[in-house]
């Protein structure tokens, strides 16, 4: 009788591993994050240390599908669209790519709104319960905010005078930008990196805003050999997921990432500083020539401009008392 248990028991355990074997593949998620962003950016490398994170907490049953740079299908403005339409489930979108649908994302990125990183994360913090309710007016869940070290200016020459940077033909990254350079007298269009490229090689542009973390994951010194770095913005980043496809996964799901892009975000506050500093290693290493005090009148030039376009910007975007409050705290 106690072998015809056991030979009962061991049919039922093998029988229990045949039929749950599905049942656990079944659970098993995928999800896509893309970036247009190369590995070694601030952002994707954030991606990536997120993808780890969320596999390692969830023991291997969601996996973070990372599509980078050219890996990733969609350029520009439509990878909002890719994630709000559930083309894709997950982007992390520069703020000015977000901002062309919706112009609060530009907050972090006007001029000269921060001065350094303590002021930026305040600003984002302040602000985060509205960023929160207009990501979901877009269809999606914020999940974290990368920050980008300071812009600056990569350019063919180096920059001396004020008519230097009206010379320029200059990238810039969002509408504000594009009209700050444009209020300097100087040619500018907003493009997103993925037609960066050819414009440069064609000569068409002979600048470009951005910080020393995204010119160089983009070899930008193999066309300008100098950076002036201005500081003209501290933007962000801003993963986001479809919502829903954030809707479809469980509590726990939901509670590891949600931990896991709190675990990224703090780790990307507190390391920004120290990469300013490698980036620009990297940028001397490659004979680059860097400008880390600019004139004085480049500087008063930019700031008034950029005080001109704030004010433009405000008067066009109405803010809410809380968000307007945010924005004169972190400047003050």
């Amino acid at each position: 009788m106690k072998a015809s248990k056991c030979r009962y028991a061991a049919a039922s355990a093998v029988l229990f591993s045949v039929v749950a074997l599905p049942w656990a593949q079944a659970q098993q998620t995928t999800l896509q994050l893309i970036n247009e962003y190369p590995s070694t950016s601030i952002t994707a490398a954030a991606d990536l240390q997120f993808a780890a994170a969320v596999g390692k907490q969830s023991k291997g049953r969601i996996e973070i599908e990372t599509l980078q740079e050219k890996n990733d299908p969609y350029k520009g403005v439509a990878q909002v669209t890719a994630v709000t339409e559930g083309k894709t489930q997950m982007g992390t979108l520069f703020g000015g790519i977000l901002g062309g649908k919706d112009s609060l994302f530009l907050l972090s990125s006007l001029p000269f709104a921060a001065r350094d990183f303590k002021q930026a994360k305040a600003l984002y913090t302040c602000a985060e319960p509205a960023l929160q309710e207009h990501v979901k007016a877009l269809g999606a869940h914020l999940l974290y905010v990368t920050p980008w070290p300071p812009s600056g200016i990569w350019s063919v020459r180096p920059l001396k005078s004020v008519d230097d940077v009206k010379a320029l033909k200059i990238r810039t990254y969002d509408a504000t930008s594009k009209s700050v350079f444009e209020r300097l007298g100087a040619q500018s269009v907003a493009l997103p990196y993925s037609a960066l490229a050819a414009k440069l090689a064609a000569g068409d542009v002979n600048a470009v805003l951005t910080s020393g973390d995204g010119g160089a994951g983009r070899k930008l010194w193999d066309h300008l050999p100098n950076f002036t770095a201005v500081s003209y913005s501290i933007p962000l980043s801003y993963t986001i997921i479809n919502a829903e496809a954030w809707n479809k996964l469980g509590k726990d799901d939901q509670a590891i990432l949600t931990s896991a892009a709190q675990q990224v975000a703090a780790a990307s506050w507190a390391g920004v500083e120290q990469r300013i500093a490698a980036n620009y290693a990297r940028m001397r290493e490659h004979k680059m020539t860097l400008d880390t005090t600019p004139p004085e009148a480049i500087m008063a030039a930019l700031k008034q401009a950029g005080a001109d376009e704030t004010k433009a910007w405000l008067e066009k975007n109405k803010l809410s008392e809380k968000d307007a409050a945010c924005l004169s705290k972190a400047g003050s």
